[in-house]
């Protein structure tokens, strides 16, 4: 393997003070853009564009700036969705939690809002909390997109109806029917990069570190999940995950081998004293660090390239077996 394309990606929540003071995303829209703007600088310098999923809401206040980042080469024609903060709460459940013609509904007034800040449609998507079900790839494709990140292998997040166990790991045509497996849609997935030697549980989307036998555990608000490389963690190894990473990739040797991380845009990366900027800065130099030592040449790259790259390439479905 002589070189590995790497994802820097950020799924782009409104403010909180429209939705819910819980939920991921900057407390105004004054910090939103600072910080879309800071992870900006801050993957540039790595030489990473950025792939940014935007909510609806965020289009209509924020379009042009989206538009702008469009012009300066970063991939904005991609869709994020939390269902339950969608207009409102209308849709009482996680994404996932949605029956077929509520996400087909879901999706369509979702693809309309966003296209009116945006001035067109979006073409890719990405699921709040990684929630999705067997519906959702037939239902994307029916609907005109033509890729995603919406995996997350190895999650383990019942609550928020996010199961990724055995999920394909490396950029993929997605399946019409069962969602782990390759298949051959006219859709390709790019999931989310972990490190499959590791598992830590967390505390909600807090990425605290928690004893899964915990009475915090207990009340059903904890995930399961791999380490993968986004800087929201609050205490991780940086440098042995990207190894680890890095030698899985070249272990299962794919033929678009990826390295994708994730964050949000609720942390300010325009201060290099905030843990979280901190953090991105310790993990892209892990990702630098470990392909270098592997002769292995990193190459920033977005979203829509990876899809185009997929989508070249035949089906490959795996054959059916009897036993």
């Amino acid at each position: 393997m002589d070189k590995i394309y790497v994802v820097a990606t950020m799924d782009v929540e409104p403010a909180t003070s429209t939705t819910h003071p819980s939920a991921t995303g900057p407390d105004n829209w004054e910090d939103g853009e600072k910080f879309v703007r800071g992870y900006v600088a801050r993957t540039g310098e790595f030489g990473l564009p950025v792939t940014f999923f935007i909510h609806p809401e965020v289009t209509v206040v924020q379009g042009d700036l989206f538009i702008e980042l469009g012009k300066n080469g970063h991939c904005v024609d991609c869709l994020h969705l939390h269902a339950w903060k969608f207009r409102d709460g209308k849709y009482k459940a996680h994404f996932g939690g949605l029956s077929e013609n509520d996400i087909r509904a879901a999706l369509s007034e979702s693809i309309s809002m966003w296209q009116s800040g945006m001035g067109r449609r979006p073409l890719y998507f990405r699921p709040g909390t990684f929630s999705a079900n067997d519906f959702m790839y037939q239902v994307l494709v029916d609907l005109g997109f033509r890729g995603g990140s919406c995996s997350l292998p190895g999650r383990i997040w019942p609550r928020m109806n996010a199961i990724w166990t055995g999920a394909e790991p490396d950029p993929h045509r997605a399946h019409p029917i069962f969602r782990q497996l390759i298949g051959d849609l006219e859709f390709a997935n790019m999931p989310v990069s972990v490190d499959f030697s590791s598992r830590t549980a967390t505390i909600g989307s807090n990425f605290q570190k928690i004893d899964p036998n915990s009475p915090e555990a207990a009340k059903g608000n904890t995930a399961s999940n791999h380490w993968d490389l986004r800087p929201d963690w609050q205490d991780a190894d940086y440098s042995r995950i990207a190894d680890n990473i890095i030698d899985q990739l070249i272990d299962r040797a794919p033929s678009i081998p990826t390295i994708n991380f994730i964050t949000h845009n609720d942390n300010d990366h325009t201060n290099l004293d905030d843990r979280v900027c901190a953090n991105l800065i310790k993990s892209m130099e892990a990702i630098m660090k470990s392909c270098e030592a592997r002769n292995i040449t990193p190459v920033g790259t977005t979203l829509d390239k990876i899809c185009d790259m997929v989508l070249a390439e035949p089906p490959n479905v795996v054959p059916f077996i009897h036993a």
